[in-house]
């Protein structure tokens, strides 16, 4: 269920406690109550679980695009040789002739360091858009890169900045100026709410 569809269920919920009329004016408050922690709680677990998705798609993307397979021995040397090496260019423009060079050599170490170098530096806001062009030519010179770097770039971590998606229902009117603990309270409250929409509705 989706936060939106929690919201709206919550809602309902909400309309149907304020018509009941076999409820005390307490009762409907504890009623409200807990249907607005259940809410928030199925929100949180909903934002929760996005949460581990998008960390776990995160991570098998940011492995796909800059980890280094499993290497011993003299490939490993190799490997950490390059990214050495990479880390010293600090023109993109004689990166991408050594790229190039790379290239052309069949030293595929040398072109994973620097496209992985130049994927560091083009993430620098203003001074990256300079290394573009040796990202893009390992894109191209590597499949699949393109369209991984592509996704990780367009991911967004769910409740980030400006995300209302997973904000917690408002607080009913009913409750006055409550604020979260005193829900809390309330909704664990030991009263009993009867009636043929009870369980439901509390």
């Amino acid at each position: 269920m989706t936060p939106d569809q929690i919201r709206e269920q919550y809602a309902r919920q909400l309309e149907k406690i304020r018509n009941r009329q076999d409820l005390t004016p307490q009762a409907k408050q504890v009623a409200m109550a807990r249907a607005h922690q259940t809410a928030s709680e199925r929100i949180n677990a909903a934002l929760q679980a996005d949460r581990d998705a998008y960390e776990t798609r995160r991570t098998q993307l940011e492995k796909r695009l800059f980890g280094q397979r499993e290497m011993s021995g003299t490939d490993a040397l190799s490997a950490r040789d390059a990214r050495e090496r990479a880390s010293q260019y600090t023109h993109p423009d004689e990166a991408l002739a050594a790229y190039k060079r790379a290239e052309r050599d069949g030293d595929r170490d040398m072109m994973r360091a620097l496209g992985n170098w130049a994927a560091d530096q083009a993430a620098m806001p203003v001074l990256g858009e300079a290394w573009r062009p040796l990202l893009e030519q390992h894109a191209a010179s590597t499949p699949g890169y393109a369209q991984n770097l592509e996704e990780l770039r367009s991911l967004r971590e769910p409740g980030g900045y400006n995300d209302a998606t997973y904000a917690t229902p408002a607080v009913p009117s009913e409750l006055g100026r409550m604020g979260p603990g005193q829900v809390t309270a309330l909704a664990n409250s030991e009263l009993t709410v009867y009636g043929n929409d009870g369980p439901e509705a509390a």
